[in-house]
């Protein structure tokens, strides 16, 4: 316990220390998010990720567990943080980032094995082993999982929240199962996003976001948390069933995947840019920065635990798979009508406002 308390606050206080140092640094090196006609922040902002990276690769070496295929992981993790600092500096090509991406997690993954061999009994019966595709699935995964974070962070606390919440629900799995070594991981990672919060989130002292993430710190985080699915759901004792692995990471996964297919629908490229994450459709229905967050935030933990409580449970995989139609639907819904409403009905509220404001007495 003792050691689990000094990791996590060695991991919160470099954290903090590091942003602070890197958020000088990174306006000299040109590591900044300058506002566009999709980026509504004011001001040249700095991007920090990198920073979030170092707290956790120099927290990690005072480990005295670390989950199995660790070092092959930082091996491919390093390589996907300098692509991501690239990708800040210079705006790689979509087609660029994602072969640079597959390297990467190949690096991770193939020289431990770390591989999702085994994704549960989704159609009843058996379990299903993906044996021969076990490494085209893993590392296809991987990748869309690195990705999903990377473009829900488009909002002051948002990734870094979802990110906390993953992990929380992941070291709540690995205390379950008595993984010491994958709880001690995802706490520490944990620690250093709340420090990355510290200044990224609204609040009554800060009313804008100081730092942003950057691609270097989302794509670390999607990476961090496949990791941890993966070592906790194909473990050989008491595994997390794969499903509940996907419930955890439910609202970037959802998100992501309903984006691209109404990309590909309007013949669009799905890593194409614009306003039409499901963040941006709730600002546009008139919720705050906050409301947003914290709506999402919400809603990921509910469904994080309903993942964790129906494989607790041992609730059959072919019926929490069928059980994502309900987030699926509500967001297929907010997509297509609650926006709608929502905005509506703002300006609805709004009119009968300004109707009732009372008018000055002419003298």
């Amino acid at each position: 316990m003792r050691e689990l308390v000094l990791n996590c606050v060695n991991g919160f206080l470099l954290s903090v220390v590091l942003i602070l140092v890197m958020e000088k640094v990174a306006v000299r090196l040109g590591l900044v998010d300058i506002p566009t006609s999709r980026k509504n922040h004011q001001g040249r902002v700095p991007m920090v990720g990198v920073a979030v990276f170092v707290a956790f690769a120099v927290s990690a070496i005072l480990l005295q567990q670390r989950p199995s295929g660790f070092l092959s992981f930082m091996s491919g993790l390093t390589g996907l943080v300098a692509l991501g600092l690239l990708d800040d500096r210079l705006n790689l090509r979509a087609l660029v980032k994602l072969i640079a991406q597959i390297a990467c997690v190949a690096l991770m993954v193939l020289p431990s094995k770390t591989l999702i061999w085994n994704v549960g009994a989704l159609l009843g019966g058996d379990h299903l082993l993906l044996q021969q595709w076990a490494v085209p699935v893993t590392i296809i995964a991987i990748v869309g999982l690195i990705n999903a974070y990377n473009m829900i962070d488009g909002v002051d606390g948002l990734a870094g929240s979802l990110s906390l919440v993953a992990l929380l629900w992941f070291a709540v799995a690995a205390a379950m199962i008595g993984l010491q070594d994958h709880l001690l991981l995802a706490l520490l990672v944990a620690f250093c996003v709340i420090g990355f919060l510290v200044f990224n989130l609204r609040h009554h002292w800060r009313r804008r976001a100081s730092v942003f993430l950057g691609d270097a710190g989302s794509m670390m985080l999607g990476a961090v948390l496949a990791f941890l699915a993966i070592g906790l759901s194909q473990h050989e004792v008491g595994q997390l069933s794969p499903i509940a692995a996907v419930w955890i990471c439910a609202v970037p996964i959802i998100d992501t995947i309903s984006l691209a297919i109404r990309r590909l629908a309007g013949g669009r490229n799905p890593f194409s840019s614009d306003r039409q994450h499901l963040h941006h459709l709730m600002l546009d229905a008139g919720l705050t920065v906050n409301q947003v967050v914290a709506s999402l935030s919400i809603t990921s933990g509910i469904l994080g635990g309903i993942g964790v409580l129906g494989w607790y449970l041992g609730v059959p995989d072919s019926v929490m798979l069928l059980g994502l139609a309900v987030p699926v639907g509500a967001h297929i819904w907010f997509e297509q009508s609650g926006r709608h409403h929502m905005t509506r009905s703002r300006h609805l509220a709004d009119g009968k406002h300004a109707f009732k404001t009372p008018q000055p007495l002419l003298k």
